[in-house]
């Protein structure tokens, strides 16, 4: 506040508890924004640990003035202790502090009495005498001002004595009015007093009564427990679990058909087609296979469609999700389905519904409703419709690995990146000294030989066996090579394979590519050890069966299967988690063939990669979590919501960020459109052209993560400069969502170039034989030829655009094509402006001026 001349602190919310890791340094950012007309400046507050290249923890957010402080409180001829003040026994005050779980060194217990008079405290605080030297160094000595609070807790509460909440910690939460008026004080006289909102002013005083700092209102809130460990672990936006919130139903009529999976499509475009898959009787692989083939043939024939574009699919699953901790997954075939239709949703955005239910004879009525919902995710539970939603997991103690002394631990796929390191933690870390390393090369694999060796340096007993957990009897022998000294009292299951495409390109081959390591593996280690008294059974999933990720059907549906394997096993009272994992630091074979196009994606996704040493932090924490199913994902919230796209924020995230709200209507996608095409027909063919041309390098820019279009050559081949199948897909989504035509997954493809896509795009908006109206008079030509050289979006985004375009009109006052009414200057919507002159209008276009 010094520095920027704004010594008020006007206001100041707190998001995030800063809590301080024992060893590692923390850097902290404060920032603040430019003045506003009035002088206020807004207030950032951030912080990182040192060594961190990841996303800054947002911590508080306020607004510094520059007015002039207040006159300060009129204290010093005031008595001290009041009149009528009642003397407060201070004695064993931090000693329940600590019983709360507030603990207070010794430079922080600086509250020597207080007394209270109504709902007032007043107290004296000083500071230790080994801390005076250090008082001049702050404007007001933190030890201080938080011994000056708390007299907070002595001030009885609705007739009662106050009394702490199991679980929770109140905090201060908001401040307001903060002004200090002297600093370098060692001691303090300290009036508290509670309003009828239940703030609280502070007002601070020397120990001869001359003001030295106040509050107008601080506002203290409960805090969970839970919440302060997160943030103390920094797995705040680490560690996830998906809930199921309550929507309304959306009041919708309309033809709606029905089918069973594997059923052949009915011929008629029908406004929203239900498709029923319930396998809850099959679960083995050979079923999950079947169930897959079908679901995808069907997604292929719904997608290659256009007449079923404007249509909605409805996939209908019974037990298939779990919606509270209470419900298991009795349909394992039908939850890696739901994997599969998550990655074409994510592929062809509002195209796809995906409903869990548990009537499923009453879903046929509902389904109108819930397409006009424009929610991914569904459930129906109790006639109740709830929505999928991602929030933060609860961050308990971390609980030790202790399978029973001198039992072994199986580890799959430790020849692999995570399975190394997840293997070498529970040696180090959880004293694990019998390990079972499975691969399929076996002592083939001079990986898992190194691990082997320098595990059994460090006292374990390690054996590598060579076995491919796909296939059922190299398992059940796998097992039954286990020494009876030393049982099974362990899983974790690492293992897996990618064969990444978008759903147009998939086979049921290239699924199987997929399925082995995870479906079959997990169902063969979940069979085999059922009988088992396991101490854990942990299965490494993917966000992407929860997320959807675009172009990982296959990966997707695999682990969405072991999300649900997890949740039956846990209902069923067996040992059984599943992480879904999202991206890690180190690269292994599955993540290894990202290039810098997939990590832009990701990184506008909101996802940042999480580092080992965070990793296995979560790995810890996760095992001490009741949930069964958790989300171990680097989420960057603020790239996420700065990414999003017209419609807001992903359903799935909208608990974790407030983003643009999302449209209500199509209406609205159809007004974009109609004035984009409007826009176009005052254009001449070749401006016309341009402008397009202008507005495809754009989203090229934005797809592939170029600074502007001017890096986008318009003739260059877009397989040259790095597009493949999922950027082929987000342009085509970027550029609907901007026309509102309905393109087809092979834009890119059969319109190679953006110049190529580009005319393609013409066609479709502003058909031959659609010509422009013909130039009025005076000046519009000229503003018509400027405006052709002006990027549409920029004129968009400075507000300008509707108002330039009534002014070139074909009424050349103001009068919006086919808008009719008045076209008289005065009357006009272009009325304001009609007497500018042209290139004033362009310049404020271009600089954004909104004079």
């Amino acid at each position: 506040a010094d520095e920027t001349d704004t010594p008020h602190l006007h206001e100041l919310t707190l998001q995030t508890p800063l809590l301080l890791p024992p060893t590692t340094p923390v850097h902290l950012q404060i920032r603040t924004g430019a003045p506003d007309p009035t002088g206020h400046r807004t207030l950032d507050i951030h912080s990182r640990p040192e060594g961190s290249t990841g996303p800054w923890t947002p911590h508080a957010t306020g607004v510094l003035a520059p007015e002039p402080a207040a006159p300060a409180p009129e204290s010093a001829d005031r008595p001290w202790p009041p009149a009528g003040a009642v003397p407060v026994p201070v004695e064993g005050l931090y000693e329940r502090f600590e019983s709360f779980g507030y603990g207070y060194g010794p430079a922080f217990q600086g509250l020597t009495a207080a007394w209270r008079l109504g709902d007032e405290v007043f107290a004296e605080v000083r500071l230790p005498q080994d801390q005076h030297g250090q008082a001049a160094a702050f404007g007001l000595h933190p030890a201080l001002l938080d011994a000056a609070l708390h007299g907070l807790w002595l001030v009885p509460r609705d007739g009662a004595e106050h009394r702490e909440e199991p679980g929770k910690a109140r905090l201060p939460f908001s401040w307001t009015g903060v002004r200090l008026h002297a600093s370098g004080a060692t001691s303090l006289r300290v009036r508290l007093g509670y309003d009828a909102t239940g703030s609280v002013s502070v007002e601070a005083a020397d120990p001869q009564g001359r003001p030295v700092a106040s509050v107008d209102a601080l506002v203290i809130r409960p805090v969970e427990l839970d919440a302060l460990r997160a943030a103390g672990s920094g797995l705040g936006d680490s560690l996830f679990r998906l809930e199921w919130q309550p929507v309304s139903p959306v009041a919708a009529d309309g033809p709606c058909a029905g089918i069973v999976l594997g059923e052949e499509l009915p011929r008629d475009a029908s406004t929203a087609v239900l498709v029923r898959c319930e396998r809850a009787g099959q679960s083995g692989p050979a079923a999950v296979r079947a169930a897959l083939a079908e679901a995808l043939q069907l997604l292929q024939t719904w997608l290659a469609d256009e007449d079923r574009a404007d249509s909605t699919l409805l996939v209908a699953t019974s037990s298939a999700v779990a919606t509270g901790p209470s419900e298991g997954v009795a349909d394992l075939v039908a939850a890696a389905v739901r994997g599969l239709v998550r990655s074409a949703q994510s592929e062809h955005p509002d195209r796809i519904v995906l409903v869990d239910t548990d009537d499923p004879d009453g879903l046929a009525a509902l389904a109108p409703s819930l397409a006009a919902l424009r929610e991914p995710q569904l459930a129906v539970r109790g006639g109740a419709v709830l929505a999928a939603r991602l929030v933060r997991a609860p961050v308990s103690e971390p609980r030790p690995f202790t399978p029973a002394e001198g039992g072994t631990v199986l580890v799959t796929g430790a020849g692999g990146v995570l399975g190394s390191l997840v293997a070498r933690h529970l040696v180090t870390a959880h004293g694990v000294r019998h390990l079972l390393l499975a691969g399929r090369r076996g002592s083939g694999d001079p990986a898992a030989v190194a691990l082997a060796a320098d595990l059994g340096a460090l006292g374990a007993e390690v054996t590598v066996a060579a076995c491919d957990v796909a296939d059922r009897e190299s398992v059940r022998a796998l097992l039954a090579a286990v020494p009876p000294a030393h049982p099974l009292t362990a899983v974790v299951h690492s293992a897996g394979v990618l064969d990444d495409g978008v759903i147009g390109s998939l086979t049921p081959e290239r699924l199987d590519t997929v399925l082995r390591p995870k479906v079959d593996a997990a169902l063969h280690l979940h069979e085999l050890t059922r009988d088992l008294d396991l101490a854990a059974f942990v299965l490494f999933s993917s966000a992407a069966g929860t997320f959807g990720s675009a172009g990982q059907g296959g990966y997707a549906a695999a682990n969405a299967f072991l999300d649900a394997l997890a949740q039956q096993r846990r209902a069923a009272g067996l040992a059984g988690q599943s992480l879904a994992w999202g991206l890690w630091e180190q690269r292994s074979a599955l993540t290894g063939t990202l290039d810098a196009t997939d990590l832009r994606r990701l990184d506008r996704g909101g996802v940042a990669a999480i580092s080992a040493e965070e990793g296995l932090a979560l790995f810890d924490t996760a095992l001490g979590s009741a949930d069964a199913l958790l989300l171990p994902v680097r989420m960057d919230l603020a790239r996420l919501r700065a990414g999003s796209g017209p419609d807001g924020v992903p359903a799935l995230f909208r608990r974790l960020v407030r983003g643009a709200p999302r449209r209500a209507a199509a209406a609205a996608d159809a007004a974009e459109a109609d004035s984009l095409r409007r826009r176009l027909t005052l254009l001449g063919a070749q401006d016309r052209e341009a402008a397009v041309v202008e507005l495809v390098r754009a989203r090229v820019a934005e797809v592939l993560g170029h600074d502007g279009p001017e890096a986008v050559d318009p003739e260059r081949a877009f397989k040259e400069v790095g597009f493949d199948s999922l950027t082929s897909v987000e342009l085509r989504n970027r550029l609907k969502a901007v026309t509102g035509l309905r393109l087809p997954a092979t834009l890119v493809f059969d319109h190679p170039s953006p110049v190529a896509v580009a005319a393609y795009l013409v066609e479709r908006l502003v058909p031959a034989g659609e010509q422009p109206p013909a130039a009025p008079a005076g000046r519009d030509p000229e503003l018509r030829r400027l405006l052709a050289g002006i990027p549409l979006d920029r004129l968009r985004e400075a507000g300008l655009l509707d108002r330039l375009l009534a002014l070139a009109g074909p009424g050349g006052t103001g009068s919006a094509p086919g808008a009719g009414g008045p076209t008289d200057a005065e009357t006009s919507p272009g009325a304001g402006i009609a007497s500018m002159d042209v290139q004033e209008l362009v310049r404020m276009a271009l600089d954004g001026d909104r004079a």
